[in-house]
């Protein structure tokens, strides 16, 4: 819960560990879908800001030019059914297709 010190120390490595791989300055805000972990681990969502914080980093490793992959993610976003907690919501799995069917 969120009094939990070992929930606390996680997340503060996975910030850390995310404003690395994102060389994201202290100040940017690092949407919180991508500090906690979803209950089963295979959520295929995220948050359109999730997605897009990541453009750069995803278009590098794929060699693509991050406007491609901008367009791809404004693509892709969609709302869940009726009754889910966070919506809209990006398909990483439909989103990572869309990616390899440009290469």
């Amino acid at each position: 819960g969120p009094t939990s010190a070992t929930l606390a120390a996680q997340v503060q490595a996975r910030a850390a560990t995310f404003r690395a791989a994102h060389q994201l300055a202290p100040q940017v805000a690092i949407p919180a879908d991508m500090l906690l972990a979803s209950g089963s681990g295979l959520d295929p969502h995220i948050s359109p800001a999730a997605a897009r914080i990541q453009i750069e980093r995803v278009a590098a490793a794929r060699g693509v030019d991050a406007s491609i992959v901008t367009a791809l993610v404004e693509q892709q976003i969609e709302a869940l059914p009726k009754g889910q907690l966070e919506s809209p919501c990006v398909n990483v799995l439909q989103l990572n297709l869309a990616l390899d069917g440009i290469q």
